[in-house]
């Protein structure tokens, strides 16, 4: 059996007669007193919900868990505050299908000792909470895999946003290029003005000089 002790009390009452059919408790449990008083309060109670989920959280986080079946039974059980509420349902159920029930003596209206193992070995086969919690180990693999699967997706948006910042860096160089080109472009028209200026006033030089010397050659 677990080291953990998970199920610390449970109780099997009947509710037309106010009395417990059986109880199971461990080293674990030593207050009775809050599964007694659920039990004389649902006892008490006109109107019952069968098959009605019931969780009660205690000053120490732990649970009192517990469900009506008919005819007017009652199971309760209080139990470790990490433990999953479903697993106690599902316990419930398997006690409930297993005809534990069945070995209640007619006389007594006590479970016999038959039953009173049969109850233990269920109970104590939940203790080991990792073997009976099957859809908490799919979960498990569930919740991996979407670990790998969102690892996946955060690379792939990395290299979506490597791949914009490339294209940023792209349009960045080409707007560059075009701005290097109109700027060549603006250069070679000023150089080409300021030459032809150049050039102008060194044909008008020219001509002032040829002029001066035809006028002295002249006269």
């Amino acid at each position: 059996m677990s080291e953990n002790i998970y199920i610390k009390y449970f109780l099997i009452g009947d509710l037309d007669t106010n009395k417990p059919i059986t109880e199971y408790s461990t080293k674990a449990f030593s207050d009775k007193k809050t599964a007694n008083q659920i039990f004389k309060k649902i006892s008490k109670q006109e109107e019952r919900k069968f098959n009605e989920r019931n969780i009660i959280t205690s000053k120490d986080n732990n649970k009192y868990i517990f469900i009506l079946y008919e005819p007017n039974i009652i199971f309760i059980s209080f139990v470790d505050g990490i433990y999953p509420d479903r697993i106690v349902f599902q316990m419930f159920e398997e006690i409930k299908t297993k005809d534990v029930l069945s070995l209640i003596n007619d006389s007594t209206k006590e479970l016999n000792p038959n039953g009173r193992q049969k109850l233990k070995e269920i109970i104590d086969k939940y203790q080991e909470k990792d073997k009976v919690d099957k859809i908490g180990a799919i979960q498990d693999e569930v919740n991996e895999v979407k670990v790998e699967v969102k690892k996946n997706i955060d690379k792939m948006v990395e290299n979506v946003e490597d791949v914009e910042k490339l294209q940023e860096k792209s349009n960045e160089l080409k707007d560059a290029s075009k701005e290097y080109q109109n700027n060549a472009q603006e250069i070679r028209k000023i150089t080409w003005w300021q030459n032809f200026k150049l050039w102008l006033i060194l044909i008008v030089i020219i001509l002032v000089v040829l002029g001066i010397a035809l006028y002295f050659i002249l006269k």
